[in-house]
């Protein structure tokens, strides 16, 4: 299968789960953008439910994802991004 192919069906995939399916930074603010107020917020509640239920089933990551004051860094959002999208084509074994 290519590679195409496979970030093909993981997008497909992301979307069916209800969050943005974008691969960069850049890709996920242009489409945060383009949408309205009220589905933008759907869209990043979305992403924080996917967040949580990775969080319950291994609770071992929080210690690297989080920062120590609760707040997260900029780096922090980027890690929690990319272990998200990496659970999801994981979960389809694309």
């Amino acid at each position: 299968m290519s590679i195409m192919s496979r970030k093909i069906k993981a997008k497909v995939k992301m979307l069916e789960v209800g969050i943005i399916p974008a691969f960069t930074g850049w890709e996920l603010t242009e489409m945060l953008n383009s949408l309205p107020d009220n589905e933008r917020r759907v869209a990043k509640r979305k992403f924080r439910k996917q967040w949580k239920k990775l969080l319950k089933n291994d609770p071992g990551i929080l210690d690297n994802l989080v920062s120590e004051n609760g707040i997260p860094e900029k780096y922090h959002l980027r890690n929690r991004a990319c272990m998200v999208i990496s659970s999801i084509i994981k979960s389809e074994k694309l």
